[in-house]
């Protein structure tokens, strides 16, 4: 009897350690499609953000492209604008020279009229040929010679000042052609643009978190240095800090107005370039870097300063719009924001390349 129950009770253990095990199995089982589920969904994560770096390259590649051809194709209408420019002036001067010379052929009409006011015929009824008629006849025959080519030179100038206006028209049309092609381009970057913000996106909170330390720190600076100081961390604590070797590029197109040293009318030195360039243009990296401030500080307006390899920054003033962000990875020739829109004139870039705490004169690659 007791071997029936001795037998009974481990036949009821094992069917009970039979039933634990399955158990066991199935929670293994189940853990083992959880860890395989989370490994292929990490798997996806990992390949769409390798696609997403692809996408960012790509779109950064297009960018610096699509900028570059902005800039030729803002170059090309300062030139369109300039030589509309110079054939105003040259009609100017081609009208007020017709003018004059129409004044001057009515004087000499008037004169050949006054000259000529005795008819020929009437000599032949006078007994003699008086002093006054000869004086007359020689000054009729010197003046007439003169009065052709004057006539000549007039119909010349007529005929040019024509042309150029028919010139200035076809410029005309070509300036207001540059100009729609000029504004789709900057329309479709500036959709590139904030696609590629959209790569970059943070939380609102993240944002307002970052602007409130940079309007924090500008607000301890005292000067350009001090904020550097503040914002760019040492080389040595900075990590994986784009770098690329070579001249820099222009970080703006147009014109380079006041160089690396020049004197303004004060007598103080610049430590940085001055450029002129069209209203809206763009403004792009002078070399691969990381945006390490980006906002108003004191006295520049909108800034952005970019921290390079070697312990070279740069420092760019002058943004009518900033479309980069602090901690940001930035190619050569990718595009950091806008000029401002200015009815009088042009706006103005100051741009300083600073090697450590010290500005140093930038090189500038050939502008083609």
């Amino acid at each position: 009897m007791k071997f029936r129950v001795t037998l009974g009770c481990v036949m009821l253990a094992c069917a009970a350690a039979h039933a634990e095990n399955a158990k066991q199995d199935d929670r293994l089982h189940q853990v083992e499609q959880q860890l395989a589920e989370k490994k292929h969904q990490q798997e996806i994560l990992d390949q769409q953000a390798r696609d997403a770096a692809k996408n960012l390259d790509d779109l950064r590649g297009h960018l610096i492209q699509s900028t570059q051809a902005l800039q030729d194709k803002e170059n090309e209408q300062e030139n369109l604008e300039d030589k509309l420019d110079d054939l105003t002036q040259q009609i100017a001067e081609k009208s007020k020279n017709a003018e004059a010379e129409r004044k001057q052929l009515a004087a000499m009409v008037a004169a050949l009229v006054e000259i000529a006011g005795r008819p020929p015929e009437s000599l032949f009824l006078q007994n003699h040929v008086t002093e006054d008629h000869i004086h007359r006849s020689l000054l009729l025959k010197a003046i007439l010679p003169r009065l052709r080519e004057e006539a000549e030179s007039a119909a010349r100038d007529l005929a040019a000042l024509y042309d150029l206006q028919s010139q200035m028209a076809t410029q005309k049309r070509l300036v207001e052609a540059s100009q729609k092609n000029l504004q789709k381009q900057q329309q479709d970057m500036d959709q590139m643009i904030a696609t590629r913000q959209g790569f970059l996106q943070r939380t609102e909170q993240q944002k307002a978190d970052v602007a409130q330390h940079l309007a924090a720190l500008a607000a301890q600076a005292h000067d350009l240095r001090q904020l550097m100081e503040k914002v760019a961390p040492r080389q040595s604590s900075a990590k994986n800090i784009p770098h690329s070797t070579g001249n820099l590029k222009w970080p703006v197109s147009g014109a380079l107005r006041h160089h690396f040293g020049d004197k303004d009318a004060d007598g103080v030195i610049s430590q940085g370039l001055t450029f002129t360039a069209p209203s809206g243009a763009p403004i792009v990296a002078p070399q691969a870097g990381r945006v390490v401030f980006a906002g108003t500080f004191r006295g520049y307006g909108e800034i952005m300063i970019l921290q390079h390899g070697n312990g070279y920054h740069s420092f760019l003033a002058g943004f009518g719009r900033i479309d980069a962000e602090v901690g940001q990875d930035v190619a050569a020739g990718e595009p950091l924001g806008v000029l401002p829109v200015k009815s009088g004139g042009k706006p103005e870039l100051y741009f300083e390349w600073r090697q450590g705490d010290e500005p140093v004169n930038p090189p500038l690659q050939d502008k083609s």
